[in-house]
């Protein structure tokens, strides 16, 4: 008796579309979601533009290496959320996670605001990029977002009840945040 041949794999640019178009359509609710709680927002992935714009932000928290990331991301996770806020043509945040293969939760490992005072997101930047998040990990069949490894400074905002992250330490491994969605 011959094998039953193998269903075909999705290439990788197939691959990148289906999940590019996850993402829009999570930009374009979210934004929806976001308009309604007054906070206007520009949301889509990360560019060349907003690479450029993060290199020219002084004062961060972090020097995050966002050329790096994006790159690494997108040659190696077709499945990655990326988003980028922007608000009157400044970039006010960015965020670069990927859903966990196995388990029901999206990972966000980098989260970055723009510190400059004149962000017109500034106390909004979080909200503006998680609520994507949601849209695409619930898209995914996901219950759960993550931010894996917070900054310590930044977990008591994570965790406060505009946000409702709780904070997890587990006996193997780095700490998290976490929220049903």
């Amino acid at each position: 008796m011959p094998a039953t041949p193998r269903p075909p794999q999705p290439t990788r640019s197939a691959a990148e579309a289906r999940y590019r178009a996850l993402r829009d359509a999570a930009f374009r609710a979210a934004g929806a979601d976001l308009a309604v709680a007054g906070i206007v927002a520009e949301l889509r992935s990360i560019d060349a533009a907003a690479l450029d714009a993060v290199g020219g932000w002084s004062g961060r928290r972090v020097d995050w290496p966002w050329h790096m990331l994006a790159a690494a991301w997108r040659r190696n996770h077709p499945d990655r959320f990326e988003a980028a806020a922007w608000r009157d043509g400044m970039l006010c945040g960015l965020v670069l996670g990927r859903p966990a293969p196995k388990a029901p939760h999206l990972s966000l490992y980098w989260i970055e605001a723009n510190p400059n005072p004149a962000n017109p997101l500034r106390r909004n930047v979080a909200l503006a990029l998680f609520e994507p998040a949601r849209r695409y990990a619930l898209a995914l069949g996901k219950a759960e977002l993550r931010l894996i490894d917070p900054l310590p400074a930044m977990v008591p905002f994570y965790c406060s009840p505009a946000l409702g992250f709780e904070l997890v330490t587990p006996a193997k491994g780095g700490p998290y945040c976490r929220r049903s969605i």
